[in-house]
């Protein structure tokens, strides 16, 4: 069974917070990408609520988000200012942890 956290963004009104976001995301991805965290889907809203974004990560377990931020170094440059445009665009989180459905095969189509 596959493991899931599932972040749910509201990033403050307009095109250019959406551009903000964006590039720190591009950062964010890196850093946990290194710790192992895989992004399966990264999204927005076009039709509901607007600039709500989606981030679908596939984690080992709901503890492995802990250890990986554990393990980064937050205090390199580029995770400081990728946290301080997050800081600047998003106005409210939500995390949720999921698991996978058996019908639903695995993320990678088997």
């Amino acid at each position: 069974m596959s493991s899931y956290m599932l972040a749910q963004l509201q990033l403050k009104y307009g095109f250019a917070n959406l551009a903000r976001y964006e590039a720190a995301m591009v950062t964010i991805r890196e850093l946990f990408e290194a710790q192992g965290i895989s992004l399966v889907a990264g999204t927005v809203t076009q039709v509901g609520p607007l600039y709500e974004a989606f981030n679908l990560w596939e984690i080992e377990d709901q503890g492995h988000l802990e250890r990986a931020l554990n393990a980064m170094t937050l205090s390199d440059p580029r995770a400081l200012v990728a946290m301080g445009e997050l800081d600047a665009t998003v106005e409210n989180e939500q995390t949720r942890f999921l698991g996978s459905l058996a019908f639903a095969g695995s993320a990678n189509g088997t």
